[in-house]
């Protein structure tokens, strides 16, 4: 279940932020403010995502099923949309008709890919059994305009993976209110990019009992601020701080993570794989592949394996 190549790239790594911080920008302060919003906690949250993520889980999800736009064997894959936070998500909903309620899981890209991306993956899983709802996450369907400073840049950072996380927890809140769907059994899976989100996911939505995170690698908090020039350290260490995907892997409940790394992945480095490894709760399946950073057809189904035992 080979992804595409075009989302193989990170959306952020140590290199490119290094490049922009070092350079001669104008500094001024941030002023960015997370909107208000009504908390909704679930057992299990930990606080500091509950806050990072925070969005009214009662306003209308307004839920568009535009209908059936392909068939895969007793498959049906309907186009659909949802809103988060204001902005529309479109998405692939891929399930089987009839039978017993089944286990819901959302599919999410890499950098730059769109919800057609892993579509085969989603296929795959509702030929097993769950209903997969893949998405474009906010960041590749409206990408923010070019940073013209580094606290623009650090805000952006933020604000974009907030938008990408709150849209994923929207999408569960989809497949929950689904009549097909059995919301106390709901999954992620995502591959690179889309692995990190999940990294955030896991901390911040105790219904999702089980995530198979694909080619997860992410720079130390610490190699940004060094990167940084000294006037803005601090800055560095407080708005990346608050979307840091190893502090958040680290507070995934124990037992629901897997993950798939290749031993040749060119794109993302061994040492950011291994800080993901390393950050992520005791019970963490660890799997290695001899595969680049795409992976292999026997990776994506160890994973459907491994996520629908979880959710049985």
């Amino acid at each position: 279940m080979k992804p595409a190549s075009k989302g193989e790239a990170l959306r952020v790594n140590t290199r490119t932020l290094a490049l922009v911080l070092a350079a001669p920008l104008t500094l001024a302060a941030c002023g960015h403010k997370t909107p208000a919003a009504t908390t909704t906690t679930v057992t299990g949250v930990t606080q500091h995502a509950a806050q990072a993520f925070a969005y009214d889980r009662s306003r209308p999800l307004r839920f568009v099923d535009r209908g059936v736009v392909q068939h895969r064997g007793p498959v049906a894959v309907h186009d659909v949309s949802f809103l988060s936070r204001g902005e529309r998500v479109n998405g692939f909903l891929v399930e089987q008709r009839g039978g017993a309620r089944r286990p819901g899981i959302v599919v999410v890209h890499g950098s730059g890919g769109d919800r057609s991306e892993l579509l085969g993956a989603a296929v795959a899983l509702a030929q097993r059994g769950a209903v997969a709802l893949t998405i474009t996450e906010p960041s590749s369907a409206h990408p923010p305009p070019a940073p013209t400073s580094n606290s623009q840049l650090l805000s952006e950072s933020r604000t974009t993976t907030q938008r990408d996380v709150i849209a994923v927890l929207r999408a569960e809140d989809v497949l929950a209110s689904l009549p097909t769907v059995d919301s106390k059994r709901l999954g992620y899976l995502g591959w690179s990019a889309g692995a990190k989100t999940g990294a955030f996911v896991a901390a911040s939505d105790a219904r999702v009992r089980a995530l198979a995170l694909l080619s997860a690698g992410a720079d130390k908090l610490s190699a940004f601020i060094a990167a940084a020039p000294a006037g803005i350290r601090p800055q560095v260490r407080r708005v990346l701080g608050s979307v840091d995907p190893l502090r958040y892997v680290a507070q995934a409940r124990p037992g629901t993570l897997l993950l798939e790394d290749g031993r040749q992945d060119a794109v993302v480095p061994h040492e950011a794989l291994e800080n993901v490894i390393t950050a992520a709760p005791r019970g963490t399946v660890v799997r290695w592949y001899p595969a680049g950073h795409a992976l292999t057809e026997a990776a994506y189904r160890d994973a459907f394996a491994w996520l629908l035992a979880k959710l049985r």
